[in-house]
């Protein structure tokens, strides 16, 4: 599937997001994610390929690629996104990922890490976009307090009385005590944790000496960056 790219915008502190149209179109549900390949010269050990969250919302239509870019030390792949202007074309496929909300009448705990946050931003806009009551907790935790789309969520959080968000900058740190803290007020809520592998990992951990079962729980690994 060929993705022209219509715009950029700056998102807070070193994230981006590429705006694509798609040549034909594209169904998908919030929180998948698309494998994307992207020719270039001399290609780092990290090669032509790389799989991203969606982090626009399906009724948006578009395509919307959230990322970071560390300069120098970026990967020639992202060195060679962040050069791409507006026209120009990209290929994407593989369109799955289980990082997705079956049971929208149920209660949640987000776990987000960094740029983890992108499928949060696709799933919450789209459950408020289809009118329905948001119950659950966003942990969101970030190196610094450049927080991507925070505006764009507390909007959200505004809106649905029982969603609420919490914020762990610089050292805090999102640990077992508070998640046990974040499900307190809710009814047996699903647990989703997003960012990067190291992250998650643990966060299995954390989940099993909470008791939470397996089958209440979901993970989006972002490999390439590291925690904490």
């Amino acid at each position: 599937m060929r993705l022209k790219l219509i715009s950029t915008k700056k998102e807070a502190g070193d994230a981006t997001s590429f705006v694509f149209e798609p040549g034909t179109p594209i169904e998908w549900r919030a929180g998948e994610y698309l494998h994307y390949t992207l020719p270039h010269d001399a290609p780092d050990d990290r090669g032509t390929e790389r799989w991203f969250t969606i982090s626009s919302a399906p009724f948006e239509k578009h395509i919307m690629l959230t990322t970071r870019f560390s300069g120098d030390k970026a990967s020639s792949f992202k060195k060679h996104l962040f050069a791409i202007k507006p026209g120009d074309v990209i290929e994407a496929d593989g369109l799955e990922g289980d990082f997705i909300i079956d049971t929208p009448d149920r209660d949640y705990v987000f776990i987000a890490g960094g740029i983890g946050i992108t499928p949060y931003r696709s799933i919450l806009l789209d459950l408020d976009s289809q009118g329905k009551e948001i119950k659950g907790r966003l942990l969101y935790g970030n190196k610094d307090g450049n927080l991507v789309f925070k505006e764009e969520l507390e909007e959200i959080a505004a809106k649905h009385p029982d969603f609420k968000i919490e914020y762990f900058i610089g050292g805090q740190k999102i640990d077992g005590e508070a998640v046990r803290v974040a499900a307190e007020e809710l009814n047996s809520p699903i647990y989703y944790v997003s960012g990067p592998e190291p992250m998650v990992e643990a966060f299995e951990k954390t989940f099993l000496e909470l008791g939470i079962p397996q089958e209440d729980t979901r993970r989006d690994y972002f490999p390439g960056y590291v925690w904490p």
